[in-house]
């Protein structure tokens, strides 16, 4: 059985290509991240699903350049490729297909040296330094957004879209609670957003008389923001109690049920989850991470804003009032259209990768 190592750091995609990879034949060793964050002493989100999917998970340390750099991270810089170099010897995969980020660049850069064919999906609008390197390394780049091929090799990029969830396309509606106040699905991304939530912990008693609220908090250890959202919801009157859902992550078995039963979302503007609002025409309040390469977040919510799908609210300007105000300004808008986006890029993605190899 020939073998891929698939890494880099946005694993709901991979991991949809993965599976997809495994059903026809093929063996996947994952490299990616045992922790989410620095100090964090909680499995990541994506540790915990792809051993879930039986998929052999090996975690790669390495480093990347930082603003603020420590002894410690630059240190990783080159072992991080040589741990990488002895993963590759160890499983000697006929490819390496990244999803982005430094433990992409890290295990592909190597991997061209040794002859191995380099495949590189890019999530996002715009393209951060670790995947402009990775890209002179890759047979083929895989594009989300077609906006982002100005940032790579025309003759290397091809459109494909974002592998999906299956539940994103298949759920439907149901009710989620016995009432029938408007429902709100509050996401930080996949580590949560302690800033975001700590807004929302105010706000609550006056967010609970009007909507039910599923919060996904996030599992840090560092922030404990998932254990503070529990504690709000056992001193919260039963009248309040009863509207309000904190869950630490949600999975990729649920995420499609909650994002078709719920009248509007407030988020992050990752690159998932501004194609799946985008594909699902879900009204939406974004508030993009301010620390991204390029702005990324912020051109990917302008991008939605333009659409009629989303409100932008600045982190900068974040206030418990403006998030109130603007939750009711999101409910109050026109039902919006969905964006034409690709619903078939595993496939697409797949197929190519196969052929290229063959």
């Amino acid at each position: 059985m020939k073998t891929i190592i698939i890494t880099g750091g946005h694993h709901n995609s991979a991991l949809v290509v993965a599976k997809e990879l495994v059903n026809v034949g093929f063996n996947i060793i994952w490299l990616g991240h045992r922790y989410a964050a620095k100090g964090d002493t909680n499995d990541s989100a994506e540790y915990t699903e792809v051993r879930a999917a039986d998929i052999s998970f090996h975690e790669l340390i390495a480093g990347k350049l930082e603003s603020k750099p420590t002894l410690k991270g630059i240190g990783n810089i080159p072992f991080g490729f040589i741990r990488a170099f002895k993963y590759l010897k160890q499983f000697k995969p006929v490819a390496v297909l990244s999803f982005g980020g430094y433990l992409g660049l890290a295990t592909c850069a190597p991997a061209y040296f040794m002859g191995i064919p380099v495949y590189l999906h890019e999530q996002t609008l715009v393209a951060g330094r670790a995947n402009t390197m990775t890209a002179k390394f890759a047979r083929r780049i895989y594009l989300t957004w077609q906006d982002s091929a100005r940032f790579f090799p025309k003759n290397k990029t091809q459109f494909v879209g974002l592998p999906l969830r299956p539940g994103i396309l298949s759920a439907k509606h149901i009710k989620l609670f016995n009432n029938s106040l408007p429902s709100i699905l509050i996401l930080g991304g996949k580590q949560g957003s302690h800033i975001i939530n700590q807004h929302v912990f105010l706000g609550l008693p006056h967010l609970l008389l009007k909507y039910n609220i599923i919060h996904q908090t996030g599992t840090s250890s560092v922030t404990d923001d998932y254990r503070s959202a529990l504690t709000k919801k056992e001193i919260l009157p039963s009248d309040l109690s009863v509207n309000y859902k904190p869950v630490g992550y949600i999975g990729e078995d649920e995420i499609g049920q909650y994002l078709a039963s719920v009248d509007m979302v407030v988020s992050r503007a990752g690159a998932h989850t501004s194609y799946e609002l985008g594909l699902l025409g879900k009204r939406s309040l974004l508030i993009p991470f301010m620390h991204t390469t390029g702005s990324e977040q912020h051109q990917q919510a302008r991008l939605l804003e333009g659409a009629g799908i989303s409100l932008i609210l600045s982190e900068s300007k974040l206030t418990t009032p403006l998030l109130l105000s603007k939750i009711k300004e999101c409910l109050d808008m026109d039902e919006p259209s969905s964006l034409p986006l690709p619903r078939d890029a595993a496939s697409r993605l797949v197929g190519d990768l196969i052929a290229d190899l063959t």
